[in-house]
């Protein structure tokens, strides 16, 4: 499986444009995300907006390129609460979960905006 494409935020902090300038020419058209997620679609029935009402307000990492899988990822939750689920769907609950940053593992690799500032490690110029 190919290594996933690293996020041009985390590469700007790191400075990797700085050794390799092409690479921010190849991401210049990359879309940036804006606002908030936002309220749920109209469309949606109470318990699934009551779900994106809950995970949105949990994810504050969340914007509004994000609606579309939030969308899916409460639908489906809301049927595995109606117990309608078998375990493949439940499987597909957790992956898209996973996928807008809601499990441990996946929390970890969230890049928020206001998120605490990476403590300097004292022992950096010794390596």
């Amino acid at each position: 499986m190919a290594r996933p494409r690293t996020p041009t935020a985390i590469l700007e902090l790191k400075g990797a444009f700085k050794n390799h300038p092409s690479r921010r020419k190849e991401r210049a058209n990359e879309p940036i995300p804006v606002g908030a997620v936002g309220d749920p679609p109209s469309h949606l029935e109470p318990p699934a907006v009551a779900l994106w009402r809950d995970l949105a307000a949990y994810g504050t990492w969340l914007t509004a390129a994000d609606r579309l899988l939030l969308e899916v990822a409460v639908v489906m939750f809301a049927r595995f609460r109606a117990g309608e689920l078998d375990g493949s769907g439940i499987s597909k609950v957790i992956s898209a979960l996973s996928k807008l940053g809601f499990t441990p593992t996946d929390r970890g690799r969230v890049q928020a905006p206001g998120a605490k500032e990476p403590v300097e490690d004292p022992y950096a110029e010794f390596r």
